[in-house]
């Protein structure tokens, strides 16, 4: 008797041990996975902490008096500062000091500059994906029009022409103003007459009739000056960030003839050696930076057309309804033509033109009235 109830004794242990073992296994696995996962967090905060501060240099064409510089920059290397820590800062190198206009995309690849800042339309053959945007005959009411459709065609098409660098962010300016010593009413007044251009805009311009002389925008002011030229083609705000009201008389207006890409890009091998939590941390700014851009100079394209009529006398011309048909007819050729100079570059044309009417669409509707 004594040994059955030994028996019973030693087989409630036993069970009462295998419980235990179960137990502790389930709250080894979980403590373990916990253990990992902390693991890794420390290791990506490591990571992060064991970084040595760095300091970037910022190639830019615009000189120091340009909105993006006297504000977008200032506030987006600040944001990116705190947003790091302190850890990433970024020197700016304006009015071409580092890396003059058409040299910033390839200089930026190549590591001359960590990051830099110029106008698509310098790259007619190495960025024909973002100067698709340029086309005359296409609307843009605004800069938020053409920042939106500008971001969101990049980041829908993902074009391999931006694939050799790490974009922090892109914005548009548009519509442009044709800028002249002489009014311009119809195309008639604009046939024959030199206007400064750059990128696709050289094309539109030709379609007008006019003789476009292509040059970058820090040229401009010297031909106008000399009579180098009878205008530029260009947007409201170089009236003053470019001192281009001075030697300017009179702005013609059509939503038709003019926009322009922006881009903000870092060097691949650079932005790569960052960690992942400050790559986040950038991308989250460059994300506000972008609509800060797009509505900056939203504002400063009506800011500097302002400045012009009103410091300089310099007169708006707004073409009539019927001569602003006139303009539209004559530039629906170029859509057309342009999807066959996209597909010879191996690109899909007729994709890329019907994203973008789509696109210019959709955000004249929502910002157009803004």
């Amino acid at each position: 008797m004594k040994l059955r109830k030994n028996y019973f004794v030693l087989l409630l242990i036993s069970m009462m041990c295998a419980v235990v073992v179960v137990g502790c296994g389930g709250q080894t696995n979980e403590s373990a996975s916990t253990t990992n996962d902390e693991s890794s967090t420390d290791n990506e905060n490591e990571a992060v902490e064991t970084m040595e501060p760095i300091t970037l240099s910022l190639a830019d064409f615009a000189p120091a008096t340009h909105p993006i510089q006297a504000k977008l920059f200032p506030e987006w290397v600040k944001a990116i500062e705190e947003a790091t820590d302190g850890l990433v800062k970024i020197e700016l190198y304006p009015g071409g000091s580092l890396l003059g206009s058409g040299d910033v995309y390839s200089g930026v690849a190549d590591g001359i500059a960590d990051i830099g800042h110029d106008v698509s339309g310098l790259y007619p053959g190495r960025l024909p994906v973002l100067n698709a945007l340029y086309l005359g005959g296409i609307k843009y009411e605004n800069s938020a029009v053409s920042s939106y459709v500008a971001r969101d065609l990049v980041a829908e098409l993902q074009p391999e022409e931006l694939q050799d660098t790490e974009l922090m962010f892109i914005y548009g300016i548009s519509p442009g103003v044709l800028m002249t010593t002489e009014p311009v009413e119809s195309l008639d007044d604009l046939r024959g007459k030199q206007i400064r251009a750059s990128g696709t805009n050289v094309a539109t311009l030709e379609k007008l009739g006019a003789t476009p002389v292509a040059m970058p925008v820090t040229e401009t002011y010297e031909a106008l000056s000399r009579g180098v030229v009878d205008g530029s083609l260009l947007p409201a705000d170089t009236l003053k960030s470019f001192n281009l009201a001075e030697v300017t008389n009179y702005v013609t207006h059509s939503n038709l003839m003019y926009n322009t890409v922006h881009f903000v890009t870092m060097n691949k091998d650079k932005w790569n050696s960052l960690p992942t939590h400050i790559q986040e941390a950038i991308r989250e700014v460059n994300e506000q930076t972008f609509k800060d851009a797009a509505q900056l100079f939203t504002d400063v394209v009506e800011s500097g057309l302002q400045y012009a009529i009103d410091e300089h006398g310099v007169e708006e011309i707004h073409l009539s309804e019927e001569e602003e048909q006139r303009w539209e007819e004559t530039l629906k050729p170029l859509v057309e033509s342009h999807v066959e100079e996209l597909n010879s570059a191996g690109l899909n044309g007729q994709e890329i033109m019907n994203k973008i009417v789509e696109l210019s669409e959709k955000y004249n509707e929502e910002f157009g009235n803004n």
